[in-house]
């Protein structure tokens, strides 16, 4: 346990790790607009797959690219030591507004039975158990802003207790009906984990995860805002603790008490070491953004690390941390 001056104590960092066997990214263009289309189903995914809610199109996809760049991992396993955990936040937002409204207009009578099972969001991941044969667990998780981090931590634990031997884990998203102030997402980004202490393949990384909640009332003084500070600071001091430093750190946070908190710890905590990126901070509507930047290009060898840190208005807080050893002989 850490303890501020007060004597309050904080629970310490737990990390999570795993090694990335593939990756892939669903994603629109850059300066694609909410509403224009950019994803063809029948081209990336063949029949059978048309009534399917936009995201879990998308995440399927993700899932078959994903799978063949790391040379199609899962089937080395059987069935039970497969998993799969999968972060939204809108998934089927926008499935939930057209039900509400056509129940309004129309009467519940006038529901499609194609696309009514889809309420559930835990279904848009378990058709990707369903399509590739993971029966050993299937999880959904929606925590605002982090859930698609939070999946990539959830699946390093659950391989770290041996209750899976590969796990496809990450984030899928549609744009949000009722975004708010914040920018709606689209699209999937689905990374293939194997067990910590393995080899890493070429184009493969190691890959670290810590999570952390701060309650925003706590931030309006100044010793629940000193223990916040004690909790990101020693989660990045545990995050990079083994492996190579930063080289490149980037920020996606809400304006927010919370955000700010999170800011003025990482900048100081990487001041003199490397410059932080803040530039797609803002409220987004999703957490499919900070896996996008985990596996976006590939790693250099023996290059540093690539730390990603994720902040929600709510108090959930996320750390990423990929890098890629020197081969071995």
């Amino acid at each position: 346990m850490t303890r501020t001056e007060a004597g309050t104590a904080t629970p310490r960092a737990v990390v999570a790790e795993s090694v990335v066997h593939g990756a892939a990214l669903v994603v629109p263009p850059d300066g694609t607009p909410p509403d224009a289309p950019w994803f063809d189903h029948r081209a990336r995914l063949g029949r059978g797959h048309k009534y399917l809610p936009p995201a879990c199109q998308y995440l399927l996809a993700a899932a078959r690219t994903a799978l063949e760049a790391s040379g199609q991992e899962s089937a080395r396993h059987a069935p039970e030591l497969r998993g799969a955990v999968v972060g939204t936040n809108s998934a089927v937002a926008a499935l939930h507004a057209g039900i509400e409204e056509t129940v309004r207009r129309e009467g519940a009578g006038a529901l499609s039975p194609m696309s009514v099972p889809y309420f559930s969001v835990n279904l848009v991941a378990a058709r990707l158990s369903t399509e590739h044969v993971l029966k050993g667990f299937n999880l959904t998780v929606t925590s605002p802003r982090v859930a698609g981090v939070e999946a990539l931590h959830l699946a390093a634990r659950e391989l770290a207790a041996g209750r899976a031997a590969v796990v496809l884990a990450g984030a899928a998203e549609a744009p949000d009906p009722r975004p708010g102030d914040a920018e709606p997402e689209a699209g999937a980004a689905l990374l293939v984990l194997r067990p910590a202490g393995g080899p890493v393949p070429a184009g493969g990384a190691v890959l670290r995860t810590v999570l952390r909640f701060l309650p925003p009332p706590a931030l309006s003084g100044a010793g629940g805002r000193g223990l916040a500070e004690d909790s990101v600071r020693e989660a990045l001091d545990a995050l990079c603790a083994n492996g190579p430093a930063p080289y490149e750190v980037e920020l996606l946070a809400d304006p927010s008490p919370v955000g700010d908190t999170v800011a003025r710890v990482l900048r100081a905590w990487c001041a003199g070491r490397v410059p932080v990126s803040a530039r797609r901070s803002g409220a987004r509507a999703g957490s499919l953004a900070p896996v996008v930047r985990l596996a976006d290009r590939p790693l250099p060898a023996g290059g540093g690390t690539r730390l990603v840190v994720v902040a929600s208005r709510a108090g959930n807080v996320a750390l990423a941390a990929a890098h890629t050893p020197e081969p071995t002989n």
